[in-house]
């Protein structure tokens, strides 16, 4: 480098330094009074302009510690040094604030107690904050119009007395209900989506969220912002909604030829859901895929909410399972649901399980059975996020067990003593939960958990649960494992860059249980990596590239694994 670049480079770094030296401005203050130095601490700042802001900054902390007098008396500025006088006053403190006209139900759930109150340091902040809880607590039950204040405020020798009033208005209640626009579809099932039926009480904070709840329901769309009319005689809410398309198709077809015999098999990936089509807010699907290995997966699907103009829904399920040449297993699924609001439901059902093996049955194959299983049991779900399909906060919980009587068989052609059918009792559980916790105001926390069993002294390997990929462990391959118990834990970080779109990084950590036959086999799974998700006219796609471990084995980046997925918002 030469002189002469070396003197330019040092001159610039000379100016700018001069220059931003130039620019800050240094604030300190004096004081009459014991306030305790560190309250008054001095502060640099990037220019004189910003003194009015830090003064005002610091009458609001020392308001807030009870010295309502404080004020800045004077200001002198001497080049890059701004010296403001602070005179305190005296500290006030609650000597008692009373809620004696507030009923208790309200005072409890605003969390008013007036002996966190008693001796504290008066705090406008903390009385604004009061006033406001009593009002939201108010609103949401049913009275709109309420009134709160401070009455009766008194300065004593021992400090400041005050009573707190409350005016709640009339008591109103939703009459109504009604939809402007195109959209047609079942009221029930609309009213129990955006959680407000007529005749409920008014609530303002589940008003608020109509917006939002109206945003996940995929066959609508919102023309004009919804609103409620109140009357001295009725109150009605007002939705503006147009139909929009809600039904699609996706799918991929190949053509395959075996190695081994030379036929030709079709493999794919077809995804027909239906939904509102009957205008009764039902969900119809059908998925089928063709695998390489031969295996493939039909899976059927209905749920019609508010069956015959009642609380009820009711739901049905078919999936066929083929595993090459070796099992074909059909599970039917069908299920009474009761319909609570914001889509959470109790589900009272029956699934019958067949899983047969496949083939002559002249030899007796290791670890497959013929099962056949009918079992009832109870299911629970419920959700409660700021926005369905891209949260930020609320938890969500699904918990279903069930119990039945088992068949199974492992006889074969041949022998002149045939195996004996055995039959047990069986037991199931599965569950899920998920947590968001919200950082900053685009970025939240994912936990999530996922987990089932199946207990019975007489498992085989053909009606396990079969986990592994995208809605499991990611990382590892789809449907690989074969488990009789799993458990995975999921820690995900999310930065929401749109409504419907996310980037996020995620470790998966599983464990799973293999007891069928007496012969237990176990692993700890691990799955990292990193995805988005973003949307489309057709819906939400996601993509991840995840790496997994398993049985120890170290990491191996030439198997890593990406996962596709597709939500439709319809």
């Amino acid at each position: 480098m030469s002189l002469r670049i070396r003197i330019s480079i040092c001159l610039i770094a000379a100016l700018y330094g001069s220059m931003t030296m130039a620019q800050r401005h240094r604030l300190e203050f004096t004081q009459d009074g014991d306030l305790p130095s560190k309250w008054l601490r001095s502060a640099d700042l990037t220019a004189v302009e910003r003194v009015p802001s830090e003064c005002l900054r610091l009458i609001a902390e020392l308001n807030a510690k009870g010295y309502l007098e404080a004020s800045i008396d004077s200001c002198r500025t001497d080049s890059s040094l701004t010296t403001c006088h602070v005179t305190s006053g005296n500290v006030y403190r609650w000597v008692r604030i009373s809620g004696s006209g507030i009923p208790v139900e309200i005072a409890s759930e605003a969390r008013f107690r007036e002996r966190l109150y008693a001796g504290k340091p008066v705090a406008p902040k903390q009385v604004g904050r009061l006033l406001d809880d009593l009002l939201t607590v108010c609103e949401n039950r049913g009275y709109p119009f309420a009134q709160v204040w401070l009455d009766s405020l008194q300065l004593t020798d021992s400090g400041l007395e005050a009573t707190v009033m409350l005016d709640k208005g009339p008591l109103m209640r939703l009459d109504s209900v009604i939809v402007k626009g195109s959209a047609k579809t079942n009221m029930r099932y609309l009213q129990s989506s955006i959680g407000i039926k007529p005749g409920d009480l008014y609530n303002e904070s589940l008003v608020i969220g109509v917006e939002r709840r109206i945003r996940e329901l995929p066959f609508v769309t919102q023309k004009q912002r919804p609103y409620v009319q109140f009357t001295p005689e009725r109150t009605k809410l007002f939705l503006f909604l147009d139909a929009r398309k809600a039904s699609s198709m996706n799918g991929v077809l190949g053509i395959q030829p075996d190695p081994n015999t030379g036929r030709i098999g079709i493999t794919g990936d077809l995804d027909l859901r239906l939904r509102n089509a009957l205008r009764r807010g039902e969900a119809i699907s059908l998925n089928w895929r063709s695998l390489q290995d031969q295996t493939q997966d039909l899976r059927i699907g209905l749920d019609l909410p508010y069956a015959f103009k009642t609380p009820f829904g009711l739901e049905g399920n078919l999936r066929l399972f083929k595993r090459d040449t070796t099992f074909l297993e059909v599970n039917a699924r069908g299920g009474l649901n009761y319909l609570l609001s914001r889509g959470d439901r109790v589900t009272l059902f029956v699934n019958s399980k067949q899983s047969n093996r496949l083939g002559s049955n002249l030899v007796t194959a290791p670890g497959l059975a013929d099962v056949n299983l009918v079992s009832y049991g109870l299911g629970l779900n419920r959700e409660r996020f700021d926005y369905r399909f891209n949260p930020r906060r609320g938890t969500a919980f699904m918990l279903d067990g069930s119990v039945g009587r088992k068949r199974t068989s492992t006889a074969v052609f041949g022998p002149n003593e045939p195996a004996p059918e055995i039959r047990t009792i069986q037991y199931e559980l599965n569950s899920r939960a998920v947590l968001h916790v919200p950082i900053k105001v685009r970025s939240t926390v994912r936990f999530a958990f996922q987990g089932a069993t199946m207990i019975n002294n007489d498992l085989y390997r053909n009606e396990l649960f079969r986990i592994g990929g995208l809605q499991t462990l990611r990382g590892v391959n789809e449907q690989s494992i074969l488990a009789s118990s799993y458990a995975i834990g999921t820690v995900e970080y999310r930065f929401v860059y749109e409504e419907n779109s996310n980037f996020f990084v995620f470790v998966d950590q599983g464990w799973w249980e293999d007891a069928s036959q007496g012969n237990t086999l176990e692993d700890n799974p691990l799955g990292f990596g990193a995805g988005t998700t973003f949307e489309t006219k057709a819906g939400l796609f996601s993509l991840t590239y995840a790496l997994g471990r398993e049985f120890n084995v170290p990491v191996s980046f030439r198997g890593g694994k990406f996962h596709f997925g597709f939500i439709s918002l319809f």
